[in-house]
């Protein structure tokens, strides 16, 4: 039996068209090396190099309840 493959998302994009922010994708490092991105709107519709980045952290935030 191979090694399953797992992946963790390590970048998230978000667009601000001053009305509202919109998640348009999340980025995920696969344990293989390969790198994809799951869109959560229509591709088609937002161009990606307006996104404003941001990290995604794994680690729990200081507040217990979250």
């Amino acid at each position: 039996m191979g090694k399953r493959k797992t992946g963790w998302p390590f970048q998230e994009g978000f667009l601000n068209d001053g009305a509202q922010e919109i998640h348009l994708f999340t980025d995920y490092r696969w344990n293989d090396g390969s790198v994809s991105r799951r869109w959560h709107v229509d591709p088609e519709r937002f161009d990606a190099d307006l996104a404003d980045l941001r990290p995604v952290s794994l680690k729990a935030s200081g507040a217990p309840d979250q």
